[in-house]
């Protein structure tokens, strides 16, 4: 598995079990990473420290 898979996959992974499977979700129509009220562009999934699971 490539490192930003994985770093991808362990943000994604925090997200869901911190705010909840029916609050965060992708569109892959146009990029997004949605949760609550906010979002972002997709490809801070791959950022190490976007979430605290993959923080230094």
């Amino acid at each position: 598995m490539l490192p930003e898979t994985e770093i991808a996959l362990r943000n994604y992974d925090y997200l869901i079990r911190s705010k909840g499977v029916d609050d965060v979700s992708l569109d892959f129509d146009s990029d997004t990473l949605a949760w609550g009220d906010g979002g972002s562009a997709v490809d801070v999934l791959i950022e190490p420290g976007f979430t605290p699971a993959t923080g230094d």
